[in-house]
């Protein structure tokens, strides 16, 4: 076997693949259904990949009818059924049986001690009374000894409001370094191949893997990975509102904001470049995505254009 055809295949063309996994299972696709299908396959080699790896899961698994698993699939609640398949996407996309090792992205986020779902927050106090919020789709390990008060972020966004303990550090761990807090109330968010982090209150000591250290002040935004730092901007105060179940946008291109809104919702959630610049202002609760999008239907000249349930573009007004 390759070593291509073994390589792990990226997080969010696994939840693509699930995605149509389920409406395969759910039923015969329509026509359009059929279409958009064919176009994702052909839009990536690796979509082809991850869906050939599925194939090969299902003749292994022959034994079982196909009408069965959709019949049991049919009798368990929605949120069940979405998230016993994305696993089984999971497992059966993220590579060969040299990758299916604990240690791989994918695992680790299956087995880390704290995770949401795709749209889930959770609010969570720590012994030393630290504030932990976990935004959607995150994967933490609390790692606290008797020297040090360790997060580990595996995937997605954070935010703290440390804790009095001032014979213990606080320190966030990501993928490119570590982030120790100095009486603190901070966001960290892994993101294009890095980290982000917003500093609201405090002070920051950031350490990247082969990089010097550099210090944040209050009011204060930068993007690190292991052996670089960004320039030092401000910080975006409504980078924040998520821990309180809303996003905020003033005049932000309508593009940039169903980015965000994509990570609330299970499924592919797109903008046509057409509206994509159209300027939004508002502030939207994160706990209803549908009714999201039909304030945008109403607010601007845009319709959303659902394929499937979780297929959903928003194109021009005709």
């Amino acid at each position: 076997m390759s070593r291509h055809h073994d390589a792990p295949i990226a997080p969010a063309i696994v939840e693509q693949a699930s995605e149509w996994l389920m409406l395969h299972w759910g039923g015969e696709l329509d026509a359009e259904q059929r279409q958009a299908f064919a176009r994702w396959q052909t839009a990536d080699p690796e979509h082809l990949r991850a869906w050939q790896r599925l194939q090969q899961l299902q003749r292994t698994l022959g034994e079982v009818p196909a009408e069965s698993a959709r019949a049991v699939l049919r009798e368990i609640p929605d949120a069940q059924r979405r998230s016993a398949l994305k696993l089984l996407g999971l497992l059966l996309v993220v590579g060969g049986s040299a990758y299916l090792v604990q240690g791989s992205q994918p695992w680790r986020n299956a087995l880390a001690g704290q995770r949401t779902a795709t749209g889930e927050i959770r609010h969570l106090t720590l012994s030393d009374g630290t504030r932990l919020d976990l935004n959607s789709d995150t994967a933490v390990d609390l790692l606290y000894s008797d020297r040090e008060r360790r997060i580990r972020l595996i995937s997605g966004e954070i935010q703290l409001t440390s804790g009095h303990d001032r014979s213990r550090p606080l320190i966030v761990e990501t993928p490119a370094g570590d982030i120790q807090a100095l009486g603190t109330r901070f966001s960290v968010r892994e993101v294009d191949g890095g980290t982000r982090v917003n500093l609201y209150e405090g002070e920051l000591r950031i350490s990247p893997r082969q990089a010097p250290a550099v210090h944040l002040k209050a009011g204060a935004s930068l993007w690190f990975d292991a052996g670089w730092v960004s320039t030092v901007y401000a910080a975006d105060p409504n980078a924040s509102s998520w821990s309180e179940g809303r996003l905020v946008a003033e005049r932000q291109p309508l593009g940039q904001f169903i980015a965000e809104l994509s990570r609330y919702r299970p499924g592919v959630l797109r903008c046509d470049p057409e509206v994509a610049n159209l300027l939004l202002t508002g502030v939207f609760p994160l706990d209803d995505s549908d009714a999201i999008l039909a304030a945008l239907e109403r607010s601007l000249p845009v319709r959303a254009h659902a394929v499937t349930r979780y297929w959903v573009t928003l194109k021009p007004r005709a």
